[in-house]
């Protein structure tokens, strides 16, 4: 039986809500495929920039003309970036369950998961305009994760203005996991994925919104609080009702259709879905990348 997320966050222990949700997992505990260059061939997928010019098939070029890879089982392990947003709107609470809770129990399962299984282990946050490498891949990561995780807070805003940051353009082969709302300004986000993207790379998105974001449904009158500017304002909601609507569903579309690229995977994910559910989607859908 799946347990619910309310009672996962409850137990305000993320080691053990980590265990118990991966217990509940039905598709084994790999985050991703081992393929790579052993002795026991796999598949075959096409040439990208950055492979090695020397593990084309020649013998299959010449036959088909295309340049293709073999890919077989290897040893390697995987490297795995978790990124966690520490912006103010994180805060947002729906039906008992806080959107950053949320967010740290299912980056505490998923680092789990990769620890189990023996792969390279770091973790960032986002934060004022500033990313911050919390812990770098050790024999000790996942320790460190859980402690950064059970100690982090969300606050303030993310500046509009595009920020560069030299550490995510790196060109290792590795799976980047980043757990937002993503809700933006302007493209502060859609910036970030890019400074990320690299051949090399698999960049999943995990976005964590409350049902009463995406569909706001609340009848009376209420006080809205910018959970980054502090800003309180006092609407009825009859009458915003019609153009929040029309606006979310519009900013959802957009960024769905601006995140479909090449090796970039969006998951949306609602505040009352159970997190070993979402896992197994993940993992699910994993094995048709």
């Amino acid at each position: 039986m799946q347990a619910k997320t309310l009672e996962i966050i409850k137990l305000n222990n993320l080691r053990l809500a980590a265990k118990i949700i991966s217990e509940e997992l039905k598709h084994g505990i790999h985050l991703g495929k081992r393929v790579g260059t052993g002795s026991e061939f796999e598949q075959y997928r096409y040439y990208e920039p950055g492979d090695e010019p020397k593990r084309i098939d020649w013998k299959y070029f010449s036959k088909s003309g295309k340049h293709m890879i073999k890919e077989s089982q290897s040893e390697s392990h995987l490297n795995v970036s978790l990124m966690l947003d520490l912006s103010g709107s994180m805060n947002y609470e729906e039906d008992g369950v806080r959107r950053l809770d949320y967010a740290k129990n299912l980056l505490a399962s998923l680092a789990y998961l990769a620890h189990q299984q023996g792969d390279s282990l770091s973790f960032f946050t986002f934060q004022n305009g500033e990313l911050e490498q919390k812990v770098a891949p050790s024999p000790k990561a996942f320790q460190k994760i859980l402690y950064h995780l059970e100690t982090e807070k969300a606050s303030g805003s993310w500046p509009v203005t595009k920020q560069s940051f030299p550490s995510l353009k790196t060109r290792q082969k590795e799976l980047i996991i980043l757990v937002s709302d993503f809700l933006q300004q302007e493209s502060e986000w859609l910036d970030i994925v890019e400074q990320m993207r690299h051949p090399k790379k698999e960049i999943v998105l995990f976005q964590i919104l409350g049902k009463q974001e995406v569909d706001f449904e609340m009848k009376g009158s209420f006080q809205f609080k910018d959970l980054e500017s502090d800003r309180i304002i006092t609407l009825d909601g009859a009458t915003v009702q019609k153009t929040y609507n029309a606006a979310i569903q519009s900013y959802l579309s957009g960024l769905e259709e601006a995140l479909k690229l090449p090796q970039v995977h969006l998951f949306r994910v609602s505040l009352q879905e159970s997190i070993s559910e979402l896992i197994n989607r993940f993992l699910s859908q994993r094995t048709l990348y």
